[in-house]
């Protein structure tokens, strides 16, 4: 079994891979505070919780957008699991051409999506991941990734706005059911979500504009991806264990 486990600066995710089967699955806070043995006890409780055996784990994969976790999760897969894990970057096998100027600097769960959506779908398509940023990554008819787009995430510019406006508070981020608000928090509503969702349709049609290639499959995964599909004709796709699967598809390039 492969222990996967995507750190995202939100959240973490963790998953464990029976042959190429998800058989289960868990969402936990990002914290700093938690240390590698703690890590232990929360992953192995949630694997008993499952009937899943740690001594049936063979193999471990990382993917990290915050360096300080990823050390913890690495240590704890060397002290409790006698493990080195394959942490992801630019520079293992990822099976596809990257076509960008700067390549290290992608984040690993960027490079996990479009691993897994070039093994699932039909190019040329986009990934939109919804979490504590939106991004945009693009496959050409070839398979290869050819870059994309980074914006602040529902969540993450909703707090923003409400931290730097005194009288804006708190609300829950769901489609209101006008445009046209009646009070200040439908109003907010209003522009943050249906304006997130304004953002992702108008970056994906200029997206595929400049591929002029208007047969472009759409895929969204992250917190926000299924909320958000519901109420868009950009998005074809819901897949909320993109990211995971990538993981899966990327250790099966590179283990020894």
């Amino acid at each position: 079994m492969l222990l996967a486990i995507d750190i995202g600066n939100t959240n973490t995710v963790i998953g464990i891979f029976k042959e190429d089967q998800l058989i289960a699955n868990w969402r936990l806070i990002s914290s700093h505070a938690r240390t590698a043995d703690e890590y232990w006890i929360l992953v192995s409780q949630l694997c008993s919780s499952a009937e899943i055996k740690s001594k049936d784990i063979s193999g471990i994969a990382i993917s990290s957008v915050v360096p300080d976790l990823t050390g913890s999760f690495a240590k704890m897969s060397r002290v409790h699991l006698n493990m080195d894990p394959l942490i992801v970057s630019y520079g293992i096998n990822l099976n596809m051409n990257v076509d960008v100027r700067e390549p290290k600097q992608l984040g690993a769960d960027r490079l996990c999506n479009v691993v897994a959506a070039k093994v699932k779908y039909q190019c040329p398509l986009i990934v939109v991941d919804l979490g504590t940023a939106t991004t945009f990554d693009v496959l050409n008819e070839a398979g290869d990734y050819i870059g994309g787009a980074i914006s602040p995430g529902l969540l993450t510019g909703s707090l923003e706005l409400i931290r730097r406006a005194a009288q804006l508070h708190d609300i829950a981020l769901v489609y209101p059911r006008n445009i046209i608000g009646k009070t200040t928090r439908e109003h907010m509503q209003s522009g943050i979500f249906v304006g997130h969702i304004a953002m992702i349709e108008g970056i994906v049609k200029r997206i595929k504009g400049e591929l002029g290639n208007s047969l472009v499959t759409v895929i969204a995964t992250g917190g926000y991806s299924d909320e958000i599909s519901r109420h868009t004709d950009s998005i074809d796709i819901f897949d909320k264990d993109l990211t995971l699967f990538g993981l899966y598809q990327i250790y099966q390039l590179n283990r020894k």
